[in-house]
């Protein structure tokens, strides 16, 4: 089975110069560099939190590479990775925490401080159902 993880960025990385959501979060643009955890394998499913002024889970990633270790400050693990779909209705913070499900999720837990993350199977579940 493949691993799950979330991947957390700032606005920087989902916005553009405008402030709006960046042309290369649409699902079937080009598969970009993206910071993941270090344990991120090829195929594997991402969820992206957006930190700061979105502050919600919004897109459903596959890593088209395995991670790889670089010199890049806050951000040594990357990987190449597609969009496959954003989601109808992002979950935001407030519902996470409200729900029985993921408000034990360790990630959340810990507000979501690291690049990456695992995502339990319960939680993984839980969140595709929260998805729309």
């Amino acid at each position: 089975m493949a691993g799950r993880w979330v991947w957390v960025v700032g606005p920087d990385c989902y916005l553009d110069e405008d402030g709006r959501e960046h042309a290369k979060l649409s699902p079937g643009a080009p598969a970009m560099r993206w910071a993941c955890h270090r344990d991120t394998r090829r195929g594997d499913l991402a969820v992206l939190y957006r930190s700061r002024r979105a502050k919600d889970l919004a897109y459903l990633f596959r890593a088209t590479s395995d991670a790889v270790h670089e010199d890049v400050p806050d951000r040594p693990w990357n990987c190449e990775a597609e969009v496959l779909e954003r989601f109808p209705h992002p979950v935001p913070l407030a519902e996470l925490r409200a729900d029985p499900v993921t408000a034990s999720w360790p990630a959340l837990r810990a507000s979501f401080v690291r690049t990456g993350a695992p995502v339990p199977d319960d939680v993984w579940a839980r969140l595709m159902e929260m998805r729309g």
